[in-house]
């Protein structure tokens, strides 16, 4: 009994120490503006972004001019980015050698670090020297994951050779230039894709667009989220040095840019071509975009420069192939060239992608790195700038369903209308056609996101990169156990675990769609501040803009070391007319989501998907966690010292039996009853001095306040078990029961008659045995039913998880030492009438009596006690059960079985 108190010390503390480390995440309050709380709502959809906003920057001082406040953090979703992947290329190998125009272009460009005349090499070409008909067929696949689709497959054919350099007579002498050999054709895809043209090292084939692709942007205070995020929160450090919103007029920024574009910027590569700062990677796409939005006069006086910090990397699955094949004039394949392909992620930074799919015919050699710095090829792949939307980005809506044993909620998302996700740029090469969009079939992708009111009217912004973050890395910063969403910029994976069907398939992690607006919604394609809020929706400073506030205590320690200064700053911000949820001691929790109508076939049949999961968090589930698994370990516990007690006083009545033979001789030898119950005492005292000093030995360990009263306790039952054996020490024989023979000697015809007659005639120990036989069968029985029941007292929390796996051995630990315990003790029970036994064992021997009689004698006893505890092994098994986990019963029930057939099973293999 002391042993399991220890046990359980050790559980409890094990416990709040992992609930202790895990229930803090990066902030300790979430604040939502009046009427968005969700009342009663403690399961949490990951992204909390309504972009209605809602709450005001006087608002937000306020809340950080209350005491206690250490840092409040807002954020807001600011817009759908739609953005158009342009110019896809196929750069084929066309090397016509050193000549007078390299030479006079390395001279006018001030180029020093190209590679010196002497040492080109020979011209190269994967072309031949007569044109050659191609076919060159363009495939766009994109995966969610589970389903592939084929955006467009396209195939164009023409011919083409190996460039030639001619010279041509021009106004004032003569002109070298690089032109296609004589009978080319070239080959030219359908608008919006441009044709073939040759250079001096490629021939550059221009191929189908790809679709646009929609990101979404957040707006946080850059300074606030870094005090937020600690560490994790450096790659908002360029963000926070950006200009003002007085410093941000786009047409000023970019004539700026353009003017510093000087021949020798490039001298040393792209690496080191910085204007103000920034790289090349960066400034380019902007220059390209302010040029772009000139010449199209769509940019204003008003106009401002959006800064960001983009994703690096994308979530999209979007792959690109080319096959090339050599063809004859009839069409018919000559000979396969090959196959080439590029994934979107590799080199794609929304807003700054230079060259997203430029693809490499076949064998062919990059030779521009001739040209050294003057190989830089400054091509845009985003150079259009990109167009603002409010259209399905907001939080999708779910309809939450009936509540599981473990707490958690089903969740169906609700459908909001369809996207076309392979929609071409409204935009041809040629002013007088129209983009020829049947190169595509129409691929449709369900929206689940609503729609935000119209943002106010604004100057068409222009965005600026600054610099690039990692949304997993943001995401590893913030936790896995507590995790909490930081505003939209965090990815929240979204897994498939059952099909339409419900049957439950092979997790599968589902991708992005191209559009942006599925249920599947990757982190945010860029942050800004809340000045580029302000120029992209054309708000003011006073406008309620902000959608929720990240709130940090200043105070120390777990969520309840902490929980008087969080619940006084909840109190405080909740007085200013807003919506407060203490987040502290939250948990992440896998929501099971219904996903309908997810797909459309070919004649718009839709389907859905099936039953995906997806990390929400569940509010208090720290103090749940602790509150149960302590009830669930208190219950093993009382059952551990209650089966004790029980089996203690069962033990007492025939231990008092067994001793009572020596009784009966000493009070033959003249000891009066008061004398024969002092010796018996004194044999017992010696046992309580025994347990004394365990109980000092386990206090000295433990040290707490359960301890010490149990080991009380203990030793309170031991000494009324004594007192009680005692008192019922009575030195007379038990009488004689059965009818006697013609000997006087009652009739014994098998081994079951024998048994039957020897625990009736001994009912006393008998009863004993059998209730300690039942008592261990129904603490068996309850012991497994707590343990099964562990995981639903945990909860579906990540948080219950890992306390369950910390605290869940040295609850299996207490229940098995429960269950040994009553094995222990009813096996005691059993041996004090053992002497007994074994003399008419000796007695039935000289009879006769063979081995194979004996043991059946034993299996009889042994049986009839079984059979008589195995009622009450079951009823107690039950009972407890449906009193603690009614879902286990049956299972408890069999446990009981299980431990009564042990106990018989131990009494039947004794060999002496």
């Amino acid at each position: 009994m002391l042993l399991s108190v220890f046990i359980q010390d050790r559980a409890q503390s094990s416990l709040g120490r992992v609930v202790d480390t895990n229930s803090r995440g990066l902030y300790d309050i979430l604040v939502l503006p009046a009427g968005k709380g969700g009342e009663g709502q403690t399961l949490k959809q990951p992204d909390y972004l309504s972009g209605a906003g809602g709450i005001t920057n006087e608002q937000l001082e306020e809340i950080r001019n209350l005491a206690g406040i250490g840092v409040a953090a807002p954020v807001s979703l600011v817009s759908k980015v739609v953005q158009d992947i342009e110019f896809p290329q196929l750069k084929a190998t066309d090397y016509v050698g050193y000549n007078e125009n390299i030479a006079t272009y390395l001279e006018q460009q001030n180029i020093k670090d190209a590679v010196p005349a002497s040492e080109w090499p020979e011209p190269d070409s994967v072309l031949s020297e007569e044109p050659k008909n191609y076919r060159i067929t363009a495939k766009a696949v994109t995966s969610d994951g589970v389903n592939d689709t084929v955006l467009f497959e396209t195939a164009a054919e023409g011919s083409l050779g190996q460039a030639k350099l001619k010279e041509f007579d021009v106004p004032g002498g003569k002109s070298l230039r690089t032109v296609a050999p004589e009978g080319e054709t070239g080959i030219k895809f359908p608008d919006p894709a441009g044709g073939s043209s040759h250079g001096d090292f490629d021939v550059t084939i221009a191929l189908p667009m790809l679709p646009q692709i929609s990101e979404t942007v957040v707006a946080v205070d850059p300074a606030a989220e870094q005090a937020l995020l600690g560490d994790a929160g450096g790659f908002l450090a360029p963000l926070a040095e950006a200009p003002g919103a007085a410093g941000r007029n786009a047409m000023e920024v970019g004539q700026e840019f353009s003017g510093k574009m000087t021949p020798g910027l490039f001298s040393g590569g792209t690496g080191s071509a910085e204007i103000d700062g920034h790289p090349f990677a960066f400034w380019s796409p902007f220059v390209m975009q302010y040029q772009s939005a000139m010449e199209a006069g769509s940019l204003t006086e008003d106009s401002q420069v959006i800064p960001l910090v983009v994703r690096s990397g994308t979530a999209l699955d979007l792959t690109y192939s080319v096959q090339i094949e050599e063809i004859d004039d009839a069409g018919n394949k000559v000979a396969d060239i090959g196959t080439v392909s590029k994934a979107l992620g590799e080199e794609y930074l929304p807003f700054a992608s230079t060259k997203p799919f430029q693809l490499r015919w076949p064998g062919g050699e990059d030779y521009n790195n001739l040209l050294g710095s003057g190989g830089v090829q400054v091509v845009a792949g985003l150079h259009q700038p990109a167009s603002w939307s409010t259209d399905f980005v907001s939080t999708p809506e779910y309809a939450a369903g009936a509540a599981n044993p473990d707490g958690s909620v089903e969740q169906t998302v609700t459908p909001q209308g369809w996207v076309q996700v392979n929609k071409l740029p409204e935009k041809t090469l040629q002013w007088q056609l129209e983009p020829d969009q049947s190169q595509r079939q129409p691929v449709n992708e369900q929206s689940y996101r609503t729609n935000l009111d119209g943002a106010g009217d604004a100057a068409a912004p222009l965005p600026f990169v600054y610099g690039t973050f990692d949304a997993n890395a943001v995401r590893d910063a913030a936790g896995d156990v507590n995790y909490l969403p930081l505003g939209g910029y965090d990815p929240t994976p979204v897994k498939l675990t059952q099909d339409a069907d419900g049957n439950a398939v092979e997790p599968v992690e589902l991708q992005p769609g191209l559009s942006g607006a599925g249920l599947s919604v990757q982190s945010a394609g860029a942050i800004t501040d809340y000045s580029g809020l302000a120029a992209v929706r054309g708000t003011s400073a006073e406008d309620a803009v902000i959608d929720a506030v990240r709130v940090k205590v200043d105070a120390g320690g777990s969520w309840a070391d902490a929980a008087g200064e969080i619940d006084a700053a909840a109190a405080a911000i909740e007085k200013l007319g807003l919506d407060v949820q203490v987040v502290a001691g939250s948990a992440r929790e896998d929501a099971s989501i219904y996903v309908p109508e997810y797909r459309q076939d070919a004649s718009g049949a839709a389907s859905d998907l099936g039953t995906v999961s997806q990390s929400w968090f569940r509010q208090g589930a720290a103090s749940a966690v602790q509150t149960s698994l302590s009830q669930a370990s208190s219950v093993l516990l009382m059952l551990t010292l209650g089966g004790a007690a029980l089996l203690t006083a069962a033990s007492t009545v025939a231990f008092t039996r067994a001793r009572r033979t020596e009784a009966v001789t000493l009070r033959a030898m003249g000891w009066n009853r008061t004398r024969i119950r002092s010796w018996f005492l004194s044999e017992l005292l010696v046992g309580a001095a025994g347990l004394l000093l365990v109980a000092i030995i386990v206090n000295a360990f433990s040290r707490s306040l359960t301890t010490l009263l149990v080991s009380a306790v203990v030793l309170v039952i031991y000494l009324a078990a004594s007192f009680t054996s005692a008192a019922l020490l009575k030195p007379h024989p038990p009488a004689i029961d059965g009818q006697p023979g013609a000997t006087g000697v009652p009739l014994v015809d098998s081994p079951l008659k024998f048994a039957a007659r020897q625990l009736r005639t001994n009912r006393f120990n008998t009863g004993a045995v059998a209730v300690g036989v039942g008592v261990l069968g129904a603490a068996a029985g309850a012991l497994v039913a707590v343990i099964l029941d562990l995981p639903r007292a945990a909860g579906s929390t990540a948080l219950g998880s890992l306390a369950l796996s910390q605290v869940g051995g040295v609850n299996v630990a207490l229940a098995v030492l429960g269950v040994a315990t009553a094995l222990v003790l009813t096996l005691i029970t059993s041996r004090f009438d053992l002497a007994r036994k074994r003399a008419q064992w000796d007695i039935l021997e000289a009879m006769g009596w063979g081995p194979g009689l004996l043991l059946a004698l034993r299996r009889s006893e042994a049986g009839i006690l079984a059979a008589m505890a195995l009622p009450l092994a079951i009823v107690g098994a039950v009972g407890v059960s449906l009193a603690v986990a009614p879902h286990a019963a049956f299972r408890a029930a069999i446990a009981g079985v299980l431990a009564v057939i042990l106990w018989f099973i131990l009494m039947t293999r004794t060999r002496k």
